[in-house]
């Protein structure tokens, strides 16, 4: 593996740290999030200087991009504003859905808005009884003339209220297995019959999620993404690239982290010392260091894999699961290295422990990782 990057790469991360100092500074995520506001100018500010093209086929608006390339854009955000890096993330399974297998009045109507400032397609998937059980979902589709009328609920379902579509995961009851039940609809959020009711989370207080309520909501029955009843397959395409870029903006938060931690030690004087020139302390800034370090380099291992061509199904599982522990225990040493003023509400550590914390979550629980790897671990054992 080459780590070094293109001269391209090089001066799109240059000027995006440039626009993201100028454009979403310190002081105005810390103000949004303790408005729990969504950060609209700095996404608006991302679409006007073409990061949002990246990726986006050229017919629409948008600038060839590899995987390595999204994937430093991914780590750039969450270093330097992580809110930014998540809502990146989380629109990029739903807009490659969209690439790759919406119809040409689908993607002419989502990309190009995409790619002039519009929020991500919000993903609706999870409901009451089907979290990690993605399969066990109920909400219907039912047929009528040439609309389709849904009805359901989905939970958890983030950006979905002040975003222009969800990407709707329906199942039908008539199929018995429900892998080859799901259908994937662009569901219009301005749909008469669609409910919305906010979640109070813990953390992303700029990222907000939403119970969407569905009743006899009609559409077109063009709006369908893809093959009817193939939805589950189109789904899991693109959970990997998710999870990839869930990593990078977890990466650049952990690496923001021990950057703080590392100027509060130098300091930060106590007993006539810096707290840097403390043996403990240096300890923890090591191993923060070391996990940072071996973060950066599984990730972009992924993402020189996925370039190549090359299968990821276990390697990305156990990069989410490694990626996101760490950086939960990088964030976690940075609040302890700055003591009572990371728990305060002054300091931006205290926001990268609480958004950090959903990474074990979101994208694909620690345990559904371990699932995904272990069998295929096994298998690859039995074949060498």
């Amino acid at each position: 593996m080459d780590f070094r990057w293109t001269e391209e790469q090089e001066l799109l991360i240059q000027s995006l740290e440039e626009l993201l100092k100028r454009e979403a500074p310190e002081t105005l995520l810390a103000e949004l999030d303790t408005r729990h506001e969504f950060p609209f100018k700095p996404w608006q500010a991302l679409a006007d200087n073409g990061i949002l093209a990246l990726g986006i086929p050229e017919e629409y608006g948008g600038v060839p991009a590899d995987i390595t390339t999204l994937t430093l854009v991914c780590e750039t955000l969450g270093r330097h504003a992580l809110p930014l890096g998540i809502i990146y993330s989380l629109g990029i399974i739903t807009i490659r859905d969209i690439i790759q297998f919406g119809s040409e009045e689908i993607k002419a109507e989502v990309l190009g808005g995409f790619v002039r400032g519009d929020l991500p397609v919000a993903l609706g998937i999870t409901e009451p009884q089907a979290g990690s059980d993605a399969a066990a979902l109920k909400a219907t589709a039912q047929f009528d003339g040439d609309d389709v009328i849904f009805n359901g609920q989905k939970m958890y379902c983030t950006l979905a209220q002040i975003t222009k579509y969800i990407l709707l995961l329906t199942r039908d009851p008539q199929v018995a297995n429900p892998y080859e039940a799901m259908s994937m609809w662009l569901l219009p959020t301005d749909t008469p019959g669609l409910r919305f009711n906010p979640v109070n989370k813990v953390g992303w207080w700029t990222v907000p999620s939403y119970e969407v309520y569905i009743e006899n909501a009609r559409i077109p029955r063009k709006k369908l993404v893809g093959q009817y009843n193939f939805g589950w397959p189109q789904l899991m395409a693109n959970f990997e690239i998710e999870r990839l870029a869930l990593c990078a903006a977890s990466l650049g938060a952990a690496q923001a982290a021990l950057e703080d931690s590392l100027a509060y030690a130098n300091q930060r004087v106590q007993f006539g010392r810096p707290i840097g020139s403390y043996q403990a302390v240096q300890h923890i800034l090591t191993d923060m260091a070391v996990k940072v370090e071996n973060m950066r380099n599984f990730v972009y291992k992924i993402a020189w894999m996925m370039d190549q061509g090359q299968p990821v199904r276990h390697e990305h599982a156990m990069c989410k699961l490694y990626v996101a522990q760490a950086a939960c225990e990088v964030t976690d040493s940075a609040m302890q290295i700055l003591g009572g003023l990371g728990y305060t509400m002054d300091h931006r550590v205290q926001r990268l422990w609480r958004d950090i914390r959903l990474m074990r979550i979101g994208g694909g629980t620690d345990e559904i990782m371990y699932n995904i790897a272990g069998p295929q671990l096994l298998k690859q054992a039995r074949k060498g």
